[in-house]
């Protein structure tokens, strides 16, 4: 069985379209729940009025992506006949066979997570991400966004993590590696989870045959300045939790250079309030660091890699 987890906030615009293309999946052995972040827009109701065969979950207030979808997964784990996890967007429409193919994603006992081929909405001939890669710079990574949907594109390959707003996950590495970190709120929570779950010895295999049609940040494209801010503290807490020791040591002058880079850029190319929300997102990150630290603690006492076999494996993705 399968539980199909997806966040709303505000969605009436786009919640209709993906549930729909739920209804004519060929795989039926599965369930929704939409985990709803007190919306304001009504779709909430539309979701409770059109679509009974959904479980909606309404919040009192908006939480955030991470926590929305970790109510939703805790939900599901009380159900032992669930074996797998996908996470969805609202924003996503959904090939008819997609579900079918995240779950043949499943190709090694190894494999913790699914990874599919996300193609932009308005223009399918472009990728949106076919997977999610740290770059060497450190930078969270959706691998192929904005590039032609070419051939390289069509191979399964292994990848560091899944892209969370269309993921499958085996139901045993919530039970073992824990849940998405709520601090985060929202953006690069998945890559995140994914790198702890490299930690832990899970694989994330890319299907390119799940596919799905991603409007990317349609949710949160009013507010590019909480993206920024967002972006940049969790930025921090992503390395600090999960590189061994000796690893951010060593990745320290890139991540000092490629910082100072990106904010130059922020005032070069963008505008002061941009590259002032980035600077305010990394002093809230270095506020959390005592937090980030504790949870840094669990996270390395279960690592199972060793350093180099970690290593070779960020070095996999150029």
């Amino acid at each position: 069985m399968i539980e199909v987890i997806i966040p709303n906030y505000n969605g009436k615009d786009h919640i209709k379209e993906c549930l729909d293309s739920l209804r004519i999946q060929t795989e039926k052995n599965f369930s929704i729940t939409i985990v709803d972040n007190a919306s304001e827009d009504g779709s909430d109701d539309i979701i409770a009025k059109e679509y009974p065969e959904v479980n909606l979950i309404r919040l009192n207030k908006n939480f955030g992506f991470a926590k929305a979808i970790n109510y939703g997964i805790k939900e599901a784990l009380k159900k032992t006949e669930i074996k797998y996890i996908i996470l969805l967007n609202n924003d996503i429409k959904c090939d008819r066979n997609f579900i079918k193919e995240m779950i043949s994603g499943f190709v090694a006992n190894d494999v913790g997570s699914v990874a599919s081929k996300m193609l932009n909405y308005y223009d399918n001939s472009i990728i949106d991400a076919a997977g999610d890669y740290i770059s060497w710079r450190g930078l969270p990574t959706a691998r192929g966004n904005g590039m032609k949907d070419t051939e390289k594109f069509n191979k399964g390959i292994f990848m560091f993590s899944a892209c969370a707003g269309a993921a499958a996950y085996k139901r045993e590495v919530f039970e073992q590696v824990g849940f998405f970190d709520e601090d985060f709120y929202a953006y690069f929570e998945d890559v995140d989870f994914g790198f702890r779950l490299q930690l832990m010895g899970y694989r994330c295999y890319y299907n390119p045959k799940a596919i799905c049609y991603h409007k990317r940040e349609a949710t949160f494209s009013k507010w590019k300045g909480l993206i920024t801010k967002l972006c940049e503290k969790n930025l921090l807490a992503l390395r600090l939790k999960n590189y061994p020791i000796l690893l951010l040591i060593i990745f320290q002058p890139i991540f000092f250079a490629s910082r100072c880079i990106r904010y130059w850029k922020f005032l070069k190319n963008d505008s002061f309030e941009t590259f002032k929300n980035a600077l305010l997102g990394y002093f809230l990150g270095l506020r959390e660091i005592p937090k980030t630290i504790r949870k840094r603690r669990q996270i390395q006492k279960l690592k199972k890699i060793s350093n180099s076999e970690l290593l070779k494996i960020l070095k996999s993705f150029k």
